[in-house]
């Protein structure tokens, strides 16, 4: 018949004065108008950047390729004029023939050494060389560095250039003015310089572009939703509109867009709180004198003979001093010095029997109220919290059989069953009644969601579950059972027994 859904304490809704809610607002700052070096920014500077760094990388890779093919070709040229001047049967030639074939090709002297004997074609006198370089022994770094000294020699240096021939085992040398193969790396330089700014500035152009829609641009709406909700978290036309990404950045849209849905709804509670808390506060100071004055005429009437007000004058007295008792609770409350639940055993048996006698007295025989709970049945919990659990249960489940009906042709009836279990209580309150829309069993216990009447304020669930939840106890809206007579709302409640408080209480460290 009972079953308890395993369940964690419930949070509820608390009841704040307007000051407190107030004070927990901090102060909001102005946005810094100021311009930012912000994420754009940095993102085009590192992407401009990285262009740069790999078009230089290749630039230096280029210059000193440039230097060795174009001294290999020198050397080259020099091996085709010597094998020209071989076939034609001409070793030793005049020194202005010679002249002008060095001019020609753009050298001062060619030496070849072979193990045969040694030939030199050059002008008189051979010029003297500054520097001699062999291509084919420099490593890469050692390349680089000579093309960039190259390129910052001044005019005039002579350089020797050796190459070993692959013909007869010898070697070639040529000496040259290096000058113009420094015009020649300038006018490189100079060429891909041009180049390299246009390409860098397409990829750069094209990178960011990419990078400003699929990230940059999102991003920056993010930070803006967030800037703009954080300084009114309540309204939510702020929340921001998920643009329906299948990506990260998509998927971050829709969990904050569910963050900012829960923050502006548990903000917007928290105010309605808040508000009724500084109401509550006003009036129940009066309400108590109110009611000070109704217990002392009820106090007259049980001194009258008639059995009817002798009979009811105690239930009158007995309720009256709860209600002034709950208002001294109240304004205890919210002064900040709440009194936790003061739990005792008690007899739940003769407290349903009295809230289904005092039910009786309202509704009369509209609506039938069955107790299925053992005598001497006792929790340990406080008795007024539990009443006020019982009754607001009771009232909700008989506004909803009188104003919604029954289900399935039942009568109208209440049913209060418990049980005991592994030392706990277990408590079920039913009723024959539609029982709850779907949409609303997830969130019938936050305040203000009204679940029987629209006329109610929607407090006596939310009130109920934290009044539980404070003796040590919880509270859940259980499935209902099609074939059960009372299948409509199924309150079930789990309270300590005092057997299992003695237990708990013998062991420190172990809440009840």
């Amino acid at each position: 018949m009972l079953d308890l859904p395993t369940r964690g304490n419930r949070a509820s809704g608390v009841v704040s004065t307007a000051a407190g809610f107030a004070s927990a607002r901090p102060a909001q700052r102005e946005p810094d108008s100021r311009a930012r070096f912000g994420l754009a920014g940095r993102v085009l500077v590192v992407t401009i950047g990285f262009a740069l760094l790999a078009m230089g990388l290749f630039y230096v890779a280029r210059l000193a390729s440039y230097r060795e093919t174009w001294l290999h070709n020198k050397i080259t040229v020099a091996q085709t004029a010597l094998e020209a001047f071989d076939a034609v049967g001409s070793h030793e030639l005049s020194p202005d023939i010679a002249r002008k074939v060095l001019e020609s090709i753009g050298l001062k002297a060619i030496v070849v050494s072979t193990p045969s004997g040694r030939r030199t074609v050059s002008a008189s006198p051979q010029p003297a060389a500054d520097i001699s370089i062999d291509p084919t022994r420099e490593a890469f770094l050692d390349s680089v560095g000579a093309a960039f000294r190259t390129l910052a020699a001044g005019r005039g240096q002579v350089v020797a250039v050796t190459e070993a021939t692959a013909a007869d085992g010898g070697r070639i040398e040529v000496t040259l003015d290096e000058t113009p193969l420094v015009a020649a790396l300038w006018r490189v330089s100079n060429t891909f310089l041009n180049i390299a700014l246009l390409i860098a500035t397409v990829v750069a152009s094209v990178l960011w572009t990419a990078l400003w829609i699929m990230v940059l641009r999102p991003m920056r709406r993010l930070t803006s939703n967030i800037i703009a909700f954080g300084q009114r978290p309540q309204d939510v036309s702020r929340i921001i509109a998920p643009s329906g990404r299948d990506d990260e950045i998509g998927r971050a849209e829709k969990a904050l867009a569910a963050m900012q849905k829960t923050l502006a709804h548990e903000l917007a509670q928290r105010k309605r709180m808040a508000e009724l808390g500084l109401a509550v506060a006003r009036i129940n100071h009066d309400l108590r004198n109110i009611l000070s004055a109704a217990q002392l005429i009820s106090d007259r009437l049980a001194t009258i003979p008639d059995p009817q007000a002798q009979r009811l004058a105690p239930r009158l007295v007995a309720t009256l001093d709860r209600a002034i008792q709950f208002c001294q609770t109240t304004l205890t409350y919210g002064a900040g010095s709440e009194q936790p639940p003061e739990r005792r055993p008690f007899d739940l048996n003769k407290m349903v029997q009295d809230v289904a006698e005092t039910a009786r007295d309202e509704h009369g025989e509209d609506i039938d109220y069955h107790v299925d709970i053992p005598p001497r049945f006792e929790v340990y919990a406080d008795p007024d919290h539990i009443l006020r659990v019982l009754e607001n249960l009771s009232r909700n489940a008989a506004q909803a059989l009188l104003e919604k009906g029954v289900a399935g042709g039942r009568p109208k009836s209440i049913r209060f069953a418990a049980i005991r279990t592994d030392g706990e209580a277990l408590i079920e309150i039913s009723d024959t009644g539609p029982g709850f829309p779907p949409d609303r069993k997830e969130r019938i216990f936050e305040p203000f969601q009204k679940s029987t009447s629209q006329a109610g304020t929607g407090l006596g669930l939310s009130i109920a579950a934290d009044l539980v939840t404070r003796n040590g106890g919880c509270i859940d809206l259980a499935p209902a059972k099609a074939d059960d007579f009372y299948c409509g709302a199924r309150f079930l409640i789990k309270l300590p027994t005092p057997e299992r408080a003695a237990l708990t209480n013998a062991r420190p460290g172990v809440e009840a």
